[in-house]
């Protein structure tokens, strides 16, 4: 092995250059001209296509492929990758470059796109919820119409029975509501609710200094209302013995359970007398509950307390002991609970059961202001004649709920009992203001029209007698809803007892006081009562006059918290007006927004 370099042997100075030349020169011709796929062919032939640019995917689903409603950032965001896409797409088509790639824009030509796409991007919302209501509703159908609360509720063979024995049973309320009636115990009653604040605890208010702050200027809430003198009366019907069902499987129909009661509890004194099933609850696997509403058994009073602390003579010694008699509702609750309901086509049911406790103190909920308006009192009268005429149809033409209760208000009227309630304080401002300025009263009435014109002026009148008269029937119109056909007109709710409509709303509603409102909530309830759209201020109707749909809502955005409370306000009496119209109106609803089709159409489709 030889441990050095050792060179190799060395080509001639000819044949090493000569060879050199020749590959340099090979090379550059190589990278001159690209290899013709034909050798035959003298022209310029490109390079291999590497295709075009992939497409972007969005990464969002579509909202229409959920089971849930999305919100509308959410939708927004997907809403604008998915208008990308599609430029994109007509761009590689017809060519041309991109909006974004054309020169910049100024501020004011930014602000209008933006507006722009946002009344796009809402309008494209709007139309979402539509289909989406339409896929649910009919995906909802097929997945529960073999369900036996579906069968009840909307299959005629098993819907029209029942709602005949339920009229029957309502004609023990309907009774007991004539016997109320005619013995003056609603001749108090009102609707009007009191500020918390301002409540002395006893139906009335407190008087306020000058300077305090009045809680109708302050934000709305749901609860910021107690019942004024004559508000809280109470249906005694809620009182009587119940049972309660913790749960009942979709299969389980109300006939089976019917037949379960009758068989252990009887229908004599202490039985079974009426079966109230809730609405099924989507969150539990459409799953109910129940109450088993029994006769009053013969129940014994229970010993009073000394309330001195002393015991009885002789029950040291275990003389005076004695067990407590169970009640009505524990007797009942001994004979059902942990049982079994046999049913060989569904399977069986174990029944567990509890004594059922009513609310000792059911709240009752604000109604947003709009409600106190005078013309939303005609409105709302006139919604409820009609559904009381409405309901009544069930008990024959000898019932008249609504004759009925205007002549028990003409008779209080005629002895002057209609008096307005004292359900807000009677300021003084305006006596003030005057004195302070040392204005004379046509100088002062003057001033006061013009701040009559102020958005944030507060309404100080008070009811004349023909404003009360309406109020008073509307009130006794909407309890008697409430207790004959445990209706609440208010949530447009209907029940088949009074456990049920407690449960969903359990005192039922008070109206804020007549002072509360502003002269922008009187004009968006006249606007709500005439059929009109909310109504803008004077500056921005100017603005939106030529403008779309999309330009007012960009309005109410941008406006104060009271603004925006007083639009959620419209829109919510809107749709209570829509709920109630289905009722009085079924012709009119368009089913299609529903998930539904016309008879006609679905007949022509399946005779297809």
């Amino acid at each position: 092995m030889i441990d050095r370099y050792q060179p190799s042997e060395r080509l001639p100075r000819e044949d090493f250059y000569g060879q050199s030349r020749e590959h340099a020169s090979r090379d550059r011709e190589d990278r001159r001209r690209p290899q013709s796929p034909l050798g035959s062919i003298d022209r310029y032939v490109p390079g291999p296509d590497t295709g075009k640019p992939p497409l972007r995917t969005n990464p969002l689903p579509n909202p229409l492929s959920l089971d849930f409603q999305v919100g509308f950032n959410w939708f927004a965001e997907w809403w604008r990758v998915e208008q990308s896409i599609k430029e994109d797409k007509e761009r590689l088509k017809n060519g041309g470059r991109r909006q974004s790639d054309r020169g910049m824009k100024g501020d004011r030509d930014s602000r209008e796109d933006r507006d722009k796409e946002r009344g796009q991007i809402q309008a494209a919302y709007d139309t979402y919820k539509e289909e989406l209501q339409v896929k649910m509703a009919r995906t909802f159908v097929q997945q529960h119409k073999g369900e036996e609360w579906f069968r009840e509720r909307y299959l005629p063979e098993i819907r029209d029975p029942f709602h005949q024995r339920l009229t029957d049973f309502r004609r023990g309320a309907l009774g007991q509501w004539e016997r109320d009636i005619e013995a003056g115990i609603f001749d108090e009653f009102t609707l009007e609710g009191i500020y918390k604040t301002e409540s002395n605890g006893m139906g009335g208010i407190v008087e306020k200094e000058e300077g305090e702050t009045v809680a109708a200027a302050e934000v709305l809430g749901v609860g910021d209302l107690v019942p004024s003198r004559g508000g809280d009366i109470r249906d005694e019907s809620a009182l009587q013995p119940a049972l309660l069902i913790k749960t009942l499987a979709p299969m389980v129909s109300r006939e089976k359970i019917e037949d379960f009661c009758k068989e252990h509890l009887g229908e004599q004194e202490g039985g079974f007398k009426w079966l109230s099933l809730s609405d099924p609850n989507p969150l539990k696997k459409c799953h109910r509950i129940g109450w088993i509403m029994l006769h009053p058994g013969a129940e014994l009073a229970a010993p009073t307390e000394r309330g001195d602390g002393r015991d009885e003579e002789g029950e040291e010694d275990g003389v005076g002991e004695s067990k407590s008699t169970p009640s009505t509702a524990e007797k009942a609750l001994e004979a059902i609970n942990g049982k079994t309901i046999l049913d060989e086509v569904r399977g069986d049911f174990t029944c567990h059961v509890g004594v059922h406790v009513p609310p000792r103190e059911p709240r009752k909920k604000a109604l947003w202001d709009l409600f106190s308006a005078p013309e939303r009192i005609d409105r709302d009268l006139e919604l409820a004649k009609r559904l009381v005429s409405k309901f009544d149809q069930d008990f024959g033409t000898r019932v008249d709920g609504v004759g009925k209760i205007e002549g028990r208000v003409e008779d209080l009227r005629n002895k002057g009992w209609l008096q307005a309630p004292t359900s807000g304080p009677v300021s003084g401002k305006k006596e003030k203001r005057r004195q302070a300025l040392g204005m004379d009263e046509d100088e002062a009435e003057e001033g006061e029209e013009d701040d009559d014109e102020d958005e944030g002026a507060y309404d100080e009148e008070v009811d004349d007698e023909d404003l009360l008269i309406k109020k008073k029937t509307l009130d006794l119109l909407v309890e008697y809803l409430r207790r004959v056909f445990n209706f609440c007109f208010f949530c447009v709710f209907e029940s088949d007892s009074i456990h049920e409509l407690i449960r969903k709303c359990p005192g039922g509603h008070l109206r804020r006081p007549r002072a509360s409102l502003s002269t922008a909530a009187k004009a968006a309830a006249k606007a709500s009562a005439h059929g009109k759209p909310y109504p803008l201020k004077r500056k921005d109707t100017e603005e939106v006059e030529n403008g779309s749909q999309a330009d007012e809502k960009k309005f109410h955005r941008n406006g104060s918290k009271n603004d925006q409370q007083l639009l959620r306000a419209f829109n919510w009496v809107k749709t209570f007006e829509d709920k109630i119209l289905q009722i009085l109106e079924p012709e009119n609803v368009d089913v299609k927004k529903l998930g539904g089709k016309p008879v006609e159409e679905g007949l022509d489709e399946e005779l297809k």
